[in-house]
């Protein structure tokens, strides 16, 4: 049926974009207001009703978890239904790659690659657990890349309603390989478990290997809850001690060591240059020490090229600083002692040599230029006399220096003329060296003495523009900065970068003198959810980005029975049921607007994440049945149940809305069957005359 499907509710089908064991994704378009969309739909061939009825509660769960989560990095699904059968979902069209594929093409990514991903995944996921909803499916299938850059996390059909109950604990739902301890042995999960995914599909992006491989999900599923994954730094020394440290603690096996939120993950990840150690289970951190043994050259590591053509800017790779904890174990090192230190926070690492050997030098060399300066300080502070001379005369000597053995000044000022008497021509008398010879005014200009050059000092090093801040001069440093232009969808948000901010950061905005590079960006507003986004500065460019930032929602359910019943949130139409709203917190009014009876009324109470439902069963119509006979005094059955009341006519009684048969009996008679037809709220006569037996 699904090859020759041509429409699902109204959405037109235009192609096939995947299938798998259970479904058919296509795309498809929406001709209501004319956009592209993706169908994702379930095959029934082979699928008992029960089977049928799990899979429909999961695309109802993937539809209400879209309807409450609403974030830049989380996939928008528009519409959820059934057309003959077929269970479909309607969600936006994305192009780009998966994840998954990109493994497939390049087996290790760079890190530079991975923090922007990871960023984004972070943000999405924490979005969603702080509005109480877990993925439990997070895998590199279910994570898109977009040729933008853009990363959408896709799939929440399995995700759990924690405020709703929608699965219960000892369901094991999820892909065997990314899955936490916890879940595959069916206990109660919460947001630390997609954490664990995501430390699981990080470890297999830098290392190029599984975290817990095995030929079959048995072996998986014990090597998850029994076996610690050898340490990336392990598997590759050219992998950073504070990257490796990540990993391992985002695959802790027990949840209070792990990490407790998504942008805790995200913030040391972006910061994993200045972590070390290697946490395991405990807490504990292992030191390796050898015993001392005989000099011998250091092995030569060669770094593979982990360049990942990726859509989207990416900044260059930076090799970390090298330091202790960065130099690889050789092969045949001496027997390790390994010592266990109680449980520490990750802290920053000492140090380089390098850096004090540099600073060392920095001080000898400003300590010789200011040596050199006071040495000549005293031969260059006078001034140099001014002298006024006659056209006919050589000017006379002012301040002759002294001389060394064949006639060599021994200062620059050696280089001014010599004075002589106007008579004789012989030396005239050396002069004070502030004296000045003033001639008539009738005589030649006077020649200007030459010059003294100055004393040599150090250039003083100008300093960089401070990001955001106009640079008033033009030098070569200028060709290392860029600028940022930030809008968001609200104006007057905050806006902050690497963490730092300035009360005019507002969008919009455009914010220069930035330094070539990735930097992270933060867009707040009070009343809305922060928007985070990595952005690559090119130099002399200006670079752009436009935040979206969500409004604190909640979600609403209301399902009737039976189905197709208006309903009325604050006045304002929602469809008929089943309707998912979404809503903003507080107090909201709703109406459901039965047919033929009266409509049904309520307030609900909202708060920031919540998500709950309201099942409304049709009121049953009824109306009035007056009953007399002759002679009175009878009984009255109706479906052989003695009607309520004294059960004697003459008596009146309600019913439902329908046909009804009645049996009227009294001793000495003849009982008597009657059908009677029942209207909404509308009184019925029945008169019946008895006969005797």
């Amino acid at each position: 049926m699904a090859e020759a499907l041509t429409k699902a509710g109204r959405y037109q089908i235009v192609g096939e974009l995947g299938r798998g064991s259970m479904g058919v994704v296509y795309q498809g378009f929406d001709p209501v207001i004319g956009r592209t969309v993706a169908i994702k739909t379930m095959l029934p061939e082979g699928v008992s009703p029960q089977e049928f009825q799990e899979y429909k509660a999961r695309f109802q769960r993937e539809a209400m978890a879209a309807g409450i989560l609403a974030h830049p990095n989380i996939i928008t699904v528009y519409d959820f239904g059934e057309d003959n059968g077929i269970l479909y979902l309607a969600m936006e069209f994305l192009e780009g790659k998966s994840l998954e594929k990109i493994i497939q093409e390049q087996t290790v990514l760079p890190i530079e690659t991975i923090l922007p991903i990871y960023d984004q995944v972070c943000g999405a996921l924490d979005h969603a657990h702080r509005n109480k909803i877990v993925h439990r499916d997070i895998k590199p299938a279910n994570i898109m890349i977009l040729s933008n850059g853009l990363v959408k996390v896709t799939d929440f059909g399995i995700a759990k309603m924690m405020a709703m109950g929608m699965t219960q604990a000892g369901q094991i739902l999820g892909t065997p390989n990314y899955m936490s301890p916890e879940q595959v042995k069916g206990r109660q999960i919460d947001g630390r478990s997609d954490i664990f995914s995501l430390g699981v599909i990080l470890y297999e992006l830098v290392t190029g290997e599984k975290p817990f491989g095995g030929q079959n999900i048995t072996t998986v599923i014990y090597k998850i809850i029994n076996e610690n994954p050898i340490p990336p730094r392990e598997l590759d020394a050219s992998i950073p001690a504070g990257l490796s440290f990540v990993i391992s603690k985002a695959l802790a096996k027990n949840v209070d060591e792990r990490y407790q939120a998504c942008r805790e993950l995200a913030e040391d990840l972006r910061n994993y240059k200045n972590l070390g150690g290697s946490p395991m289970v405990g807490g504990g951190t292992v030191i390796l020490k050898s015993p001392p043994r005989a000099a011998e050259p250091e092995p030569e590591i060669t770094v593979p090229d982990r360049t990942l053509p990726l859509p989207g800017p990416a900044a260059a790779q930076t090799p970390p600083p090298t330091s202790v904890a960065d130099t690889p174990i050789s092969s045949d090192a001496a027997p390790i002692n390994i010592h266990m230190t109680p449980p520490a926070q990750a802290r920053r690492q000492s140090v380089p040599q390098i850096v004090w050997v540099l600073a060392a030098l920095l001080i000898v060399a400003i300590a010789g230029g200011f040596s050199y300066w006071w040495m000549i300080r005293p031969q260059t502070k006078s001034a140099p006399a001014t002298v006024q001379v006659t056209p006919q005369q050589t000017p006379p000597v002012v301040n002759p220096p002294a001389t060394e053995p064949g006639g060599q000044p021994t200062t620059p000022a050696a280089t001014q003329p010599a004075a002589q008497d106007a008579t004789t021509g012989a030396p005239a008398a050396a002069a004070p060296a502030t004296a000045t010879t003033t001639q008539p005014a009738a005589t030649a200009p006077a020649q200007p003495a030459t010059p003294q050059p100055a004393a040599a000092e150090p250039p003083t090093p100008k300093p960089a523009p401070a990001p955001g801040k106009p640079d008033n001069h033009t030098h070569a440093a200028a060709s290392k900065f860029g600028q940022l232009m930030v809008n968001a969808n609200v104006s007057g948000a905050k806006i902050s970068v690497d963490g730092a901010s300035d009360p005019t950061w507002v969008t919009p905005i455009t914010i220069p003198n930035l330094p070539a590079g990735t930097h992270n960006v933060t867009i707040s507003m009070t009343g809305y959810d922060n928007y985070y986004q990595v952005v690559a500065i090119t130099a002399g460019q200006t670079a752009s980005l436009m935040g979206n930032l969500s409004a604190p929602s909640a979600g609403l359910k209301v399902v009737t029975d039976p189905p197709g019943v208006e309903v009325l949130i604050d006045d304002k139409s929602y469809g008929v049921t089943p309707v998912n709203a979404n809503l903003a917190p507080g107090t909201h009014t709703y109406t459901i607007k039965w047919v033929g009876a009266q409509p049904t009324q309520g307030t609900v109470n909202l708060k920031n994440g919540d998500l709950k439902g309201i099942n409304g069963k049709a009121p049953v119509l009824t109306g009035i049945v007056e009953a007399r006979t002759i002679p009175p005094g009878a009984t009255v059955l109706e479906s052989g149940s003695l009607i309520s009341g004294n059960g004697k006519t003459p008596t009146s009684f309600r019913l439902s809305v329908g046909q009804h048969t009645l049996v009227f009996s009294l001793p000495g008679y003849k009982p008597v069957q009657q059908q009677v037809t029942v209207e909404a709220n509308q009184t019925t006569p029945v008169n019946i005359t008895l006969t005797s037996q």
